[in-house]
């Protein structure tokens, strides 16, 4: 993956996937990544890894802001 790409990734997990993963837990969202990593052969190896650490990399980005402002 290009820097280009990498960035335009992350940009859409905050734009999709994050306004919902915000209010799930840790084993809703590991749930959810692994019944869509079986059912779609063709995602590369370690997609799942890097979406579920994307996505808890925005949460807690988020989460740390939340507190900071109190």
């Amino acid at each position: 993956m290009t820097k280009e790409e990498e960035k335009e990734f992350k940009q859409k997990i905050v734009e999709t996937i994050m306004p919902i993963a915000k209010n799930m837990t840790e084993n809703q969202i590991r749930t959810i990544i692994q019944n869509v990593e079986k059912t779609n052969e063709d995602l590369p190896a370690g997609f799942a890894v890097m979406l579920f650490e994307q996505i808890f990399i925005n949460k807690n980005n988020s989460l740390n802001k939340t507190l900071s402002k109190k």
